[in-house]
C-alpha cells in the first residue's frame, strides 16, 4: 500500500532515502495537486504584497538578462505597474521586465498566509521526527526562466539544509558538487560563474511540477532554469552555536528594549560618571526583581520567551505582516466587527502567561502586552477551542463583566497581528 505524502510515514522513508538528511534527493510527484494549486496562490500572493506595496528593500532581487537591478531601478519598474487578479506571474514578468528574467525573495512566510499555512501543514509530521530547528524555518521564492542560478557555484549558510517544492511549470536541473570535490576542481571559489568547466565533475538532479528536491547545505551547487518556473525553497535552519547565540542577543533587543529617544548628554568626570549606566538599565523594559537576580536567570528568561514567541508562530523564523502598525482603541479598523465571525487558525495557537498585573500573548510570533483580566484568558480559550469559529457578539455576550470596549480593542489586536481571521472581511496590507 503506498503511502500517503507528507505523513509521518513518508518522512520516515524521506529520511532513509536521503541517508538521515545527508544527500541530496528527489522525490517525484511528492507535491498533489491540491497543494501545488495553493503553493501558486501563495507565490502570487507573496509576490503581489511585495510589488504593490513596493516593499523590495529587504531580501528581493531582480535580474533581467543577467544583471541584477538597483533598488531604485526596480521601483522604477514597479510603481506603475501593479500586479492585479486577472494577470498571471509570468505574463507579469513578462510584460514589465522582458524575455529573460529572474526573482528571488526570502522571508515568503512573512508575506504570504497561504504559503506559510500550506508549506506547515506539510513539514509538521516531520517535527514529530527530528524536531523544530533552533532558528526555525523561512521560505524563498525563486521565480523566472534567468538561466544558471545568478550567484553562481555557491553553498548555503551552515546548517541550513533545504527542500525545494517546484510548482513549475517548467522544469529545473540542480548541479551538485561534494565539499572535498569542488575544493579540488573548483579551488573552494564561492559565487563561481565560471560554470561550464566544471560540470562534467558535478552530479545533476532534474525535477519539475509536483516534485520536491532536498538539498544537504554543506554541498556546492548551482540550479538551471531554461524555461519559466516557480520554486518555493523550505530553510531547515539548524544554526551554529556563535549564530544562534546572537540570535539571542537580538532577543533581548526585540523584546526587551525601549525605543526612547531622549538625548544623553556629554559627561565630566567620564570614567567614575554612572549617569548613563542609569540610563542604560533605564531602557531596559525589565521588572527590576529580574534585573537583581543573576545573569544566567535572565538569559534563560530570554531563551524561553524566544521559544514561546517561535512556537506561537509554528515555528517560522519571520513574523507576518500586521494590517496596521498599531490598533488605536478609539478608531475601528476593521468595519462592524461586532457583527462578524472569528475564524481561528488550528496551525498556530494563542498562547498566554500571567504575570503579576500584565497578561503576556504569544501570538504569531510576537510576544503582546495587556492588563491583566481574566475574562481575556478566556477569550482565548474559546478561540484555540472552537472548530469552525465564533461570533464576536457571543464573545462579547459571554464575557460582560469585561467592557465591550476593551473585548473589541483585544480581538482586534490579535487580528491585526493574524492570530485570527474574520469571515466575509476584506482585509488588505496597507502601502509602507
Amino acid at each position: 500500500m503506498k503511502t500517503k505524502n507528507f505523513t509521518k510515514d513518508w518522512w520516515f522513508s524521506f529520511i532513509e532515502k536521503n541517508l538521515s538528511f545527508s544527500e541530496t534527493q528527489v522525490y517525484k510527484k511528492a507535491i498533489s495537486e491540491d497543494t501545488l494549486d495553493a503553493l501558486n496562490n501563495g507565490a502570487r500572493e507573496m509576490l503581489r504584497s511585495r510589488i504593490n506595496r513596493l516593499d523590495i528593500t529587504n531580501g528581493f532581487r531582480l535580474y533581467i538578462d543577467d544583471k541584477e537591478l538597483s533598488d531604485s531601478e526596480i521601483r522604477r519598474l514597479i510603481k506603475d505597474n501593479k500586479l492585479n487578479d486577472s494577470e498571471s506571474i509570468e505574463s507579469y514578468c513578462t510584460r514589465v521586465f522582458g524575455k529573460k528574467f529572474g526573482i528571488i525573495t526570502n522571508y515568503g512566510e512573512k508575506h504570504s498566509e497561504i504559503l506559510a499555512s500550506t508549506i506547515l501543514k506539510t513539514i509538521r509530521p516531520l517535527f514529530d521526527i527530528v524536531g523544530i530547528p533552533p532558528w526555525g524555518l523561512e521560505l524563498t521564492t525563486f521565480i523566472g526562466n534567468y538561466g544558471w542560478t545568478p550567484l553562481g557555484i555557491h553553498t548555503d549558510n551552515r546548517g541550513e539544509n533545504v527542500l525545494h517544492y517546484h510548482l513549475g511549470p517548467g522544469n529545473k536541473s540542480m548541479y551538485v558538487w561534494d565539499e572535498d570535490l569542488y575544493e579540488k576542481v573548483g579551488k573552494g571559489i564561492s559565487n563561481n560563474k565560471n560554470v561550464d568547466p566544471l560540470l562534467k565533475y558535478a552530479k545533476k538532479y532534474e525535477f519539475g511540477s509536483g516534485d520536491l528536491y532536498y538539498m544537504p547545505w554543506n554541498k556546492h551547487h548551482i540550479g538551471y532554469s531554461g524555461d519559466f518556473s516557480i520554486g518555493v525553497t523550505l530553510w531547515f535552519n539548524n544554526p551554529t552555536r556563535y549564530d544562534f547565540s546572537k540570535l539571542m542577543i537580538e532577543t533581548i533587543k526585540n523584546l526587551f528594549l525601549k525605543n526612547d529617544q531622549s538625548i544623553i548628554e556629554s559627561q565630566l568626570d567620564y570614567l567614575s560618571n554612572e549617569n548613563t549606566f542609569t540610563d542604560f538599565v533605564n531602557t531596559l523594559n525589565i521588572d527590576k526583581d529580574i534585573l537583581e537576580k543573576p545573569l544566567l536567570d535572565f538569559l534563560k528568561l530570554t531563551y524561553n520567551e524566544y521559544k514561546k514567541c517561535l512556537i506561537s508562530n509554528g515555528g517560522w523564523q519571520n513574523i507576518p505582516l500586521s494590517y496596521h502598525k498599531k490598533i488605536d482603541s478609539q478608531k475601528e479598523y476593521f468595519p462592524n466587527l461586532e457583527t462578524k465571525f472569528i475564524i481561528p487558525n488550528d496551525l498556530f495557537e494563542i498562547n498566554s502567561e500571567k504575570i503579576e498585573d500584565r497578561l503576556y500573548v504569544y501570538v504569531r510570533g510576537s510576544r503582546l502586552s495587556f492588563k491583566y483580566f481574566p475574562e481575556l484568558v478566556s477569550i482565548l480559550d474559546t478561540i484555540n477551542t472552537c472548530k469552525v469559529g465564533v461570533e464576536v457578539k457571543s464573545i462579547i455576550d459571554e464575557h460582560k463583566s469585561l467592557p465591550k470596549e476593551v473585548t473589541l480593542y483585544f480581538l482586534k489586536v490579535l487580528i491585526n497581528n493574524k492570530g485570527v481571521r474574520v469571515k466575509e472581511l476584506e482585509l488588505i496590507e496597507p502601502l509602507p
